[in-house]
């Protein structure tokens, strides 16, 4: 029996001091996060990135987790593929398109906030409706993203931007 208990705790030991081998140092750590820290702000600058979206939050309604939903900003243009809960007002008949569209933006506007993170307001017209989306992005590539629209409830959602170049925007 005590063969066991010492073979046990030898084996937590040693599992102990390989995953404190295997985790990053602070200084890998600060180096990782000044590298997307650079990246976040290379895609701010450039109008190009996609966010993942992770969560909503309807005006009205508790927080819901969804996926695969995603915002993408290139050349010009925004391709939106949201979900949306809420109430809406003046809409084609049978809801239309919601905040599913790709269209050219008519405004993109980045304002530094004082936390370090940049806030990006795109202003969007489409058939159906105007739209005003309000990025928030922080410099490890977290986002929180607010939609207000003329004909809608406005709804926040939130997610990460994209860094692998694996597939397009």
């Amino acid at each position: 029996m005590k063969h066991i208990i010492r073979t046990c705790i030898l084996m937590m030991l040693l599992a102990c001091t390989a995953c404190g081998s295997l985790s990053e140092t602070r200084q890998e750590r600060a180096e990782r996060e000044q590298r997307e820290a650079l990246l976040v702000q290379q895609f701010v600058e450039s109008a190009d990135f996609k966010i993942d979206i992770t969560q909503m939050i309807p005006f009205r309604g508790r927080p819901q987790h969804v996926s695969p939903f995603s915002v993408s900003v290139k050349d010009g243009k925004i391709n939106s593929y949201l979900p949306y809960f809420g109430r809406a007002w003046d809409l084609p008949y049978g809801g239309g398109h919601g905040l599913n569209f790709q269209a050219e933006y008519q405004e993109y506007n980045v304002i530094a906030q004082p936390d370090g993170s940049d806030m990006i307001r795109i202003l969007v017209k489409t058939d159906e409706d105007t739209h005003v989306y309000t990025f928030t992005i922080y410099d490890n590539g977290k986002v929180n993203l607010l939609v207000q629209s003329r004909n809608r409830e406005p709804v926040s959602y939130y997610g990460e931007i994209r860094f692998s170049d694996d597939e397009d925007n």
